[in-house]
């Protein structure tokens, strides 16, 4: 929990969601990124998941749970963060990449529908995390079009403007929920935390 919640704090969830670290990027195997699990973290990547994780840790004893994806580089990403938090990563199921597609809002493509259930999936997924972890500090390592669905979807923002936002490796969003609603977006990919 925040050792000092200000009036707006209290009860709520505060989420610190981090991108993975930068993917092994394999030739000619187009799709390996929305594969389970998919490659892991490159070398690049390490080195921006050390880096997220030294940021953390100024919050360490504050955080609660620790949570990723089942994908490989979401898993490496938390792991590095856990070792600096001494926190274990819990999988989270259902809070795999999808694809971009989503964003183009094509209905009547089955690709649409089926980047659409597996949104429907990671909401579903995030969801019972908000339940879990009422009042709690929470840090999330996901993936880049994930987050943008939880916070701006949680905000109505549309898909096609929802999908125009950046999400960079290992960058930082921190919004706050009331129960399952989300409350306040404290900062969007950003490289630290602004938030104590």
């Amino acid at each position: 929990m925040l050792k000092n919640p200000n009036k707006y704090e209290i009860g709520k969830t505060i989420v610190y969601f981090i991108r993975h670290g930068d993917r092994e990027h394999i030739p000619d195997n187009l799709g390996i990124g929305l594969r389970i699990p998919g490659p892991g973290l490159s070398s690049l990547g390490i080195i921006q998941a050390k880096k997220v994780a030294k940021e953390i840790s100024k919050i360490k004893n504050q955080i609660d749970s620790l949570y990723c994806s089942k994908m490989q580089r979401a898993i490496d990403t938390a792991k590095i963060i856990g070792k600096k938090i001494n926190k274990k990563p819990k999988i989270a199921p259902g809070i795999e990449e999808f694809n971009k597609f989503l964003w183009k809002r094509k209905l009547y493509h089955y690709k649409f529908w089926k980047h659409y259930l597996l949104y429907r999936k990671a909401i579903k997924s995030f969801n019972k995390i908000l339940d879990e972890n009422k009042g709690k500090v929470v840090v999330i390592v996901a993936h880049g079009n994930v987050i943008q669905s939880l916070i701006f979807r949680k905000l109505g923002i549309s898909f096609i403007k929802a999908g125009k936002f950046h999400h960079g490796n290992c960058n930082i969003s921190i919004a706050r929920y009331n129960n399952r609603n989300l409350d306040h977006v404290c900062c969007f990919n950003s490289t630290s935390i602004s938030h104590d």
